[in-house]
């Protein structure tokens, strides 16, 4: 019996170990007229363990924690957006200034590890399912940033 509580507790740390611990949703208001506002949300808890860096034109911007979002302050453009463990997943945006784009993520089963998953989904069911999100902490990179490019690879000697 002792055993079998200690493994269940166990088992509920490692759930509860990977997900976003920061406040909860709150809509963003402190956006620039010339920038669009990208939600990125993990509504889900299945794979928690799995976290893998979201990616915004080759520029990594935050991970993509269970029950987690974050917010990116894109510029006008072409956005690409991708998560990678053994697999890889991308969405492409068409980001106009002042509209708000919500990007869902996910993990589903992999062979070694979780594969990721992101799908653009409606502001309806984005503005919805995110509610129960926390904030991912950190800081996220400017478009500014993304805009510069990935960071150079090391020398290699």
């Amino acid at each position: 019996m002792r055993t079998r509580t200690i493994l269940t507790l166990a088992g509920i740390g490692l759930l509860l170990g990977g997900c976003a611990s920061g406040p909860k949703f709150t809509p963003d208001v402190a956006v620039r007229s010339d920038r669009a506002t990208v939600y990125i949300y993990r509504p889900g808890s299945f794979g928690a363990a799995v976290r893998p860096h979201v990616v915004a034109n080759g520029v990594p911007l935050a991970e993509m924690q269970a029950q987690g979002y974050f917010v990116y302050h894109a510029a006008p453009g072409e956005l690409e957006l991708t998560v990678k463990t053994e697999a890889t997943s991308s969405v492409t945006l068409d980001v106009k200034a002042g509209q708000t784009y919500y990007v869902k993520g996910s993990v589903g089963m992999g062979f070694f590890v979780g594969h990721p998953h992101l799908v653009i989904v409606s502001n309806d069911v984005g503005a919805k399912e995110i509610t129960e999100c926390k904030l991912v902490p950190g800081t996220i990179p400017t478009a500014e940033e993304v805009a510069k490019g990935p960071p150079p690879e090391p020398a290699k000697k």
